[in-house]
């Protein structure tokens, strides 16, 4: 059985006449950190969004759990996501009018949890990633660090098969933004998850156990794993 648990075969995609991502394959196993890099523009962004079925490709296909989903009904992608994939963006992306505790299990409660379990999970993740303190606060109660580890948390609630994470800490200071990639990492790893993560920052990429390098719309570097050998 194929550790792949997310994959890209030979995608592209233009916008108008600019070719957005150009040909690129890349496969996302069980449990491994990979980090996708390039500079602003070189489509680090546009493939995220392709392995999450939230653009289709013009040519090629993604696979999710060995299955091709990008060729599905929007509902299909969607539950697709909300029960296999978790999100975390550089300004995390919360609901201001919830509190922190209602951002975090909002997953478990679209995906049909009762109210009772989705909160005691998720407050075991917020005290798994160091602010169960602040579960009953609002978003403009809490600093930027906070609410991107509540996103952390977010994500990883229903224990999601990937984590796609775009400039996770591109809102963040150094200290802080370390901070979060340590909870992101180690929280991810505790529950056998994948993370990808687009950056153009290396103290970020140093995170991941193998970076892929996109320039000009397409891969110009992706190592194999070591276990992929053999």
């Amino acid at each position: 059985m194929s550790d792949v648990v997310l994959a890209a075969d030979g995608v592209s995609l233009a916008f108008g006449e600019t070719l957005a991502v150009d040909d690129i394959t890349v496969q996302i196993r069980q449990g491994e950190v990979v980090a996708v890099m390039g500079p602003s523009g070189s489509g680090k962004s546009t493939l995220l969004h392709l392995l999450a079925g939230l653009l289709r490709p013009d040519r090629g296909s993604v696979s999710l759990l060995g299955e091709r989903f990008d060729d599905r009904p929007e509902r299909v992608r969607a539950r697709a996501r909300l029960e296999h994939l978790g999100f975390v963006f550089q300004f995390g992306d919360l609901v201001p009018e919830l509190t922190v505790v209602e951002n975090v299990e909002l997953p478990l409660r679209l995906l049909g949890h009762r109210q009772r379990t989705a909160r005691e999970r998720a407050k075991e993740m917020l005290d798994r990633l160091g602010i169960a303190d602040e579960a009953g606060r609002r978003l403009s109660e809490v600093s930027g660090g906070q609410a991107q580890r509540a996103a952390v948390a977010r994500a990883l609630v229903h224990d999601p098969t990937v984590v796609l994470a775009d400039e996770p800490t591109g809102a963040l200071d150094t200290v802080t933004g370390e901070l979060v990639m340590e909870a992101l990492v180690s929280a991810a790893a505790d529950r056998g998850a994948a993370v990808v993560l687009v950056t153009h920052e290396l103290r970020v990429a140093s995170y991941a156990q193998r970076d892929v390098l996109i320039r000009d719309a397409r891969v110009v570097a992706d190592p194999v794993p070591t276990a992929a050998l053999g």
